[in-house]
């Protein structure tokens, strides 16, 4: 409904009391005569042509019509259902809004009150009927050039990015000179200690963020860091030379700060780190790596306080500890964290076993390839026949003169085969990589060996943070069976070489993505006080998921990939006592 003011503006009163409102948001405006001031002077000036007494100015200096969060806005309106004046004044009705929508409801919420609306400049007095008709199309017209100072402003900002250069607030580490990014020296060392710590410390965000507020280092806002604003700097493209608005990307003229190989690798671990944020800040090495073999729930490290566990950490079972529906014992952490590491050292040296795992695994990738590109070809064969598809109902709509709902009819059709388009176009990609994993791929287990080696060495000297890195590097998953039997998911060969200078030699890209090698071993011999050498029988071999297909391919291959927890393949398994 339009609103309309009841006609008692003068009724209440021999004297209308008339509340005046005014806006400005840019300086263009201020220009064109639109100045606080201006406006002030013209509407006192048409209130005491009326006869009408100024309650009160309100005035919204810097704010945008598109929005009603405006103080001085709600102030009027609040004062307004107390009922303190009888109509509101401005200057045009652009002034009080640009938004249609926005002006009929504020001019709606007036007339509850009984309060007129009138606009000095325009033929609108909503205490008439024509005022209200008038009301209506010049509402229309405001919104309608809000509209365009909108597109203009984004056509503005996009002739920018593709010039390469920043719109908005720069951000830390760069400040404006003449409307391009400079790097400022100071912030930008920052910015690189900040990627430095999250890379090479392991420190996430919220370690970072504690650790610069701990040296006294303050942002640009505020007087403290916090770890939202540290994943935000993480993941700016900005620092890496390439500007982001509005969705689209493209290479900024500025100088970075970091490189764009750094930045690619942080995003990998920003986003690996998601859902393992608990886990990363965990003083246990395992913490998140640790299943259950009885019911398949993971482990988490609790503090019993009843005698004699309240002396220890433990490991338990989920199900058990939230829901009593297992019968998983609990684990010491402190026992099978090393035990852990000691089994990792007797495999280090059993390079005959290492080279017969890996001679298994290459044997049994050769038996894959045939599979996969068959399945290649399958693919290629169905993506011909969708484009085949795709054009001819494409041709179908320019030979023909259908309806617009036999248009989107088709549209539709033509969507939903593009569709499948894509999702084949992945699979194929996927299975090429694996293909060209495999034909690349070399093998060598004193490599291997070696690595294993690095790994026991560097491990007592590395902090808190890298050890846990080192350990879920190489460590997939650690599953407790039935009486303590622990079966450890190891994926050699390993890439830890950037935690520590000390590390980098003869460490590089993993040469066996797809190996896993499980070492199971009765965890309760390290129970005992002391474990002599010879004590600890274990059983070396090739995990179920050891492959380098992905999963349609090896399903089309005839191996099933295992759910939830490793599962050893059993054709070549070596016992062994240390």
């Amino acid at each position: 409904m339009t609103p309309a003011a009841g006609a008692g503006i003068a009724s209440r009163s021999s004297l209308t009391k008339c509340a005046i409102y005014t806006r400005v948001s840019t300086e263009e405006q201020a220009r064109e005569g639109y100045s606080l001031p201006a406006q002030e002077e013209r509407l006192r000036s048409h209130a005491k042509s009326q006869g009408w007494a100024v309650y009160k100015l309100y005035m919204d200096d810097g704010y945008s019509a598109g929005t009603r969060d405006r103080p001085a806005l709600k102030r009027l309106l609040f004062e307004a259902s107390l009922k303190r004046f009888d109509v509101v004044l401005v200057y045009k009705i652009d002034r009080l809004s640009r938004s249609l929508k926005d002006l009929i409801d504020i001019v709606a919420e007036l007339n509850q009150f009984d309060i007129g609306f009138k606009s000095c400049t325009e033929l609108i007095d909503t205490t008439r009927p024509e005022g209200r008709l008038m009301f209506h199309q010049f509402g229309s017209f405001a919104q309608y050039e809000r509209e365009l100072i909108g597109q203009r402003t984004r056509f503005g900002m996009m002739k920018r990015l593709k010039l390469g250069l920043w719109n908005g607030i720069p951000p830390y580490g760069y400040r404006l000179v003449d409307k391009k990014l400079v790097i400022e020296p100071t912030e930008a060392e920052l910015v690189r200690r900040i990627f430095d710590w999250f890379m090479k410390k392991n420190m996430g965000v919220v370690a970072i963020s504690r650790e610069l507020n701990r040296r006294g280092i303050k942002p640009r806002k505020g007087t403290r860091w916090k770890g939202t604003r540290i994943h935000k700097m993480i993941g700016n493209s900005l620092y890496a030379g390439l500007i982001r608005w509005g969705g689209e990307t493209a290479m900024g003229t500025h100088e970075p700060i970091i490189s764009k190989k750094l930045f690619e690798a942080a995003q990998e671990t920003l986003h690996g780190r998601n859902h393992k944020t608990r886990q990363l800040r965990s003083p246990n090495y395992l913490s998140g790596l640790v299943k259950c073999g009885l019911c398949g729930a993971p482990m988490h490290v609790t503090y019993p306080g009843v005698e004699p566990k309240s002396r220890f950490k433990y490991y338990v079972c989920n199900n058990r500890y939230n829901h009593r529906s297992c019968l998983q014992d609990y684990i010491r952490a402190d026992i099978l964290e090393e035990s852990v590491i000691r089994e990792i050292a007797k495999f280090a040296d059993r390079k005959d076993v290492i080279s017969a795992l890996v001679d298994e695994y290459v044997e049994h990738n050769r038996e894959a390839l045939p599979e996969l590109e068959e399945k290649r070809k399958a693919i290629l064969h169905d993506l011909a026949a969708l484009g085949t598809e795709r054009q001819k109902l494409s041709r179908w709509l320019l030979g023909n003169q259908p309806t617009p709902q036999t248009v989107n009819f088709v549209n539709a059709q033509i969507d939903g085969v593009s569709e499948k388009e894509i999702r084949l176009q992945e699979k194929q990609w996927a299975i090429e990589d694996q293909i060209n994993e495999l034909q690349k791929q070399t093998y060598d287990a004193e490599t291997i060996s070696n690595q294993l080696k690095d790994f026991v060495s560097n491990f007592p000297g590395l902090d808190q943070g890298e050890r846990k890195l080192l350990i879920e590097s190489l460590v997939e998953q650690v599953e407790i069976g039935q009486k303590k039997r622990v079966t450890a998911s190891l994926r050699p060969p390993f890439a830890f070489g950037f935690l520590s200078p000390e590390l980098a030699p003869r460490v590089g890209k993993p040469q066996v993505p797809g190996l896993r090698i499980c070492v199971e071993y009765d965890l309760g011999v390290y129970y005992r006080p002391s474990v002599p050498a010879g004590a600890v029988r274990a059983r070396y071999s090739l995990a179920a998921e050891s492959t380098s297909m992905p999963p349609d391919a090896g399903a089309a291959a005839g191996h099933t990939p295992g759910k939830g927890r490793s599962k050893k393949r059993g054709a070549t398994v070596f016992n062994q006592c240390s």
